[in-house]
């Protein structure tokens, strides 16, 4: 075992891990999924197939492919362990490549017979890569043969960890934020009458790699960023946005979506844009929009319940007659993941969350008209000890979003 971590970046999510797993009578938990494994050791893995591990006394480990070495490494675990998920001399796949390799780390860090907890829990998943490995049906057993213990499913611990970000993460996320920010500045510029939503979301997107990667202390960046203009816009508001091959044209709605990475931690950003002089009834939709952006930053702080974020929101919009074409919450948990309605805090009507510091979730009021277009404006925000804090200051008004003459 390879001791190569300890970084202090990690210090306060191993003592939140160390303090979850003792409240829960374990010896420690595992995890599999990648953005469970960034959270636990600082490591997001690439195809799936790692796990991370941390005990009572506040080890973290690490299992990783032998070729995401070098990623693991720039973790926080105290120890990286590699093995080979596959091999050219049988045709086992990674559940069984693992098991000898996993049973070993757990015995060194003195798991093996202990009471671990392990995922349970559907949820959505951001993508690491373009196919990632999933144990599905083989995780249980394979634990089964590694630890030889007692397994406890963990969904509740991991939803209380994931709710809250520590301050080393909030400023992930942010650094995230303000490579979105450039890359939208200089994107902008670029749309125009004539272009087709496909190249108006490869502007943006290739902005976000070249920017990301700018940074040497980056290792992956980039982005999922989509395009929906005129009429378009309006579909917005569906479970998933879609670039279609629309021409744009003078007095467009332009609005840009975009889910954004840095090694791991998500941004969920959108911003519209308008080609031309906005008439009377487009701008009167930018103001409300606007307005209910702020009514619901005014709520924002430790104590305050999600609901009463959103019906700040949803009061203003209600105001201006566009209350029936805002047809989702005002936002959801962001940060290790870009879609998340499983993690607290869920800004909804109906949602019992209570915010508290370092929650970190988007803000995106919107009105989706049919047959006319779409207007939404999404922030990232954080939690702080005296109210919110816009990671995303950019582009905050109108005067900003109006392209040309």
């Amino acid at each position: 075992m390879t001791g190569v971590g300890g970084d202090h970046h990690g210090a306060e999510r191993i003592d939140r891990v160390r303090t979850a797993i003792r409240r829960e009578g374990l010896d420690g938990i595992i995890c599999q999924l990648p953005s469970n494994v960034l959270m636990l050791s600082g490591y997001w893995p690439v195809v799936g197939t790692a796990f991370a591990v941390a005990t009572a006394d506040g080890q973290v480990a690490v299992l990783a492919p032998e070729d995401e070495r070098d990623l693991a490494d720039a973790g926080w675990a105290a120890a990286v362990e590699t093995y080979s998920p596959l091999s050219m001399n049988d045709l086992a796949g990674p559940a069984e490549h693992v098991r000898k390799p996993l049973s070993d780390l757990l015995e060194r860090l003195r798991l093996t017979g202990g009471t671990v907890g392990f995922e349970d829990t559907t949820l959505f998943e951001e993508a690491t890569y373009a196919a990632s490995f999933v144990y599905g049906q083989m995780l249980l057993p394979t634990l089964q043969a590694a630890a030889s213990g007692r397994l406890v499913p963990m969904a509740a611990v991991m939803t209380s960890l994931r709710s809250r970000l520590t301050r080393y993460e909030v400023s992930k996320v942010g650094d995230a934020c303000k490579v979105a920010g450039i890359a939208f500045r200089n994107a902008s510029r670029a749309i125009c009458p004539g272009l087709r939503e496909p190249e108006v979301a490869d502007a943006f997107q290739s902005r976000m790699v070249v920017d990301g990667l700018a940074s040497e202390d980056v290792r992956r960046a980039g982005s999922f960023t989509f395009c929906m203009s005129g009429p378009n816009a309006a579909l917005a508001g569906g479970a998933y946005a879609r670039t279609r091959n629309r021409k744009l044209e003078r007095e467009d709605l332009v609005l840009v979506h975009c889910n954004s990475y840095l090694d791991g931690y998500w941004t969920d950003i959108t911003r519209t844009y308008y080609l031309g002089r906005p008439d009377e009834r487009t701008r009167s939709v930018y103001d409300a929009i606007l307005e209910a952006r702020s009514a619901a930053l005014e709520v924002i702080a430790p104590g305050a319940r999600a609901s009463e974020v959103d019906r700040a929101a949803r009061d203003v919009l209600d105001k201006h007659g566009l209350g029936r074409y805002f047809t989702h919450g005002i936002g959801h948990n962001v940060g290790f993941s870009a879609i998340s309605p499983d993690f607290p805090p869920r800004l909804s009507p109906v949602s019992p969350d209570v915010l508290t510091e370092g929650m970190t979730f988007n803000v995106e009021p919107a009105a989706y008209i049919e047959g006319w277009g779409g207007v939404r404006h999404c922030d990232v925000v954080t939690v702080r000890p005296n109210g919110p804090e816009v990671l995303t200051p950019f582009e905050a008004s109108i005067e900003d979003l109006v392209l040309g003459p």
